[in-house]
């Protein structure tokens, strides 16, 4: 039993979920409410879109996979009670795991692209898993490359919906392309831009917070980390920069579209007051548990944003009715 929970801890299955949730959640509190507006149905199928999670959460569970691969002598400094690999699995067991994972995600996406004729985006499938190793050999170690590596893999996690399913309309209906000169279709891709856009800063907000945690272990092994290279203090200011950019965007998205909906004015008056608790914790930081309370509040806000989108749907449909 402590070896299954051990695969668990190691493919972040809490995590895994999440990500499997945010893509239904764009699918059809987004993507979809907007094209009925107009008459049109998704062509995704739903076994299609069941292959296009599948295969995101096998490489994101693969790519976990790796990084503890590489991680475990920094992890036994900065994490000792959390290591799994050499504790509880062995190192070749997880490198296994990780191209078992990574290649059947990879095998997935590229089905999928041929079968609905999208073979381009399995480049962008090659080129996340390549990130994700990369991260985990030596960009995690850079000043803030990691970071926004990790960041902008978020960020694709809502965005690839999009991908999928925007260039099928644009192709399924060229007679609109050439009577209004543009597609429709490009609002709601700038809806989920936006949702990806949100995910991105928010991962990057951790993901520098992460850093200032490892901070011992990270130097030790000679990492050039932000709070390595820039010191804590300066990077709490990074992370206050992050957070307001964050919060002015969510302020733009509410003013312009989800005012109009009540429930959307509750969620955006209780993320602007966790939001407002996390810089103002973030300012008096000074130790490793303040920090960890700060990645908490971060998890809180992206939780928000997900189990929220049913009231982006009633506010796209009050908007545009």
């Amino acid at each position: 039993m402590v070896r299954i929970i051990a695969y668990f801890r190691l493919i972040r299955f809490p995590i895994l979920v999440i990500i499997a949730l945010m893509q239904y959640s764009i699918r059809w509190f987004i993507l979809e409410p907007m094209l009925a507006i107009n008459d049109y149905e998704l062509l995704l199928s739903d076994r299609h879109f069941g292959y296009l999670v599948l295969s995101t959460v096998l490489i994101a569970a693969g790519g976990y996979s790796i990084n503890d691969y590489f991680d475990v002598k920094v992890d036994r400094i900065n994490k000792i009670k959390k290591v799994i690999v050499d504790r509880f699995i062995k190192r070749r067991v997880a490198m296994m795991l990780h191209l078992v994972l990574t290649g059947l995600g990879f095998i997935t996406a590229a089905y999928l692209s041929w079968v609905i004729g999208l073979w381009q985006m399995t480049a962008l499938y090659v080129f996340g898993i390549f990130t994700l190793w990369y991260y985990s050999t030596t960009l995690q170690h850079q000043f803030l490359a990691g970071n926004l590596a990790i960041a902008l893999m978020a960020g694709f996690v809502p965005l690839i919906v999009g991908l999928f399913e925007i260039p099928l309309q644009n192709a399924a209906h060229p007679e609109m392309l050439e009577k209004l000169g543009y597609s429709i279709f490009n609002v709601p891709a700038f809806w989920i831009l936006g949702y990806s856009l949100a995910v991105f800063i928010l991962t990057l907000g951790r993901e520098i917070t992460k850093d200032v945690i490892d901070f011992r272990g990270d130097r030790i092994f000679g990492s050039r980390t932000i709070p390595i290279q820039l010191g804590v203090k300066s990077t709490k200011s990074v992370l206050i920069t992050v957070y307001a950019i964050f919060g002015a965007g969510l302020t733009w998205a509410y003013v312009q579209f989800l005012h109009v909906h009540m429930g959307m004015t509750t969620i955006f008056a209780v993320t602007t007051l966790v939001l407002i608790a996390q810089i103002a914790l973030i300012f008096k930081a000074r130790t490793k548990k303040h920090f960890l309370y700060t990645v908490h509040l971060n998890n809180t806000i992206t939780m928000i944003i997900i189990l929220s989108a049913y009231l982006v749907k009633l506010s796209i449909e009050s908007y545009f009715s």
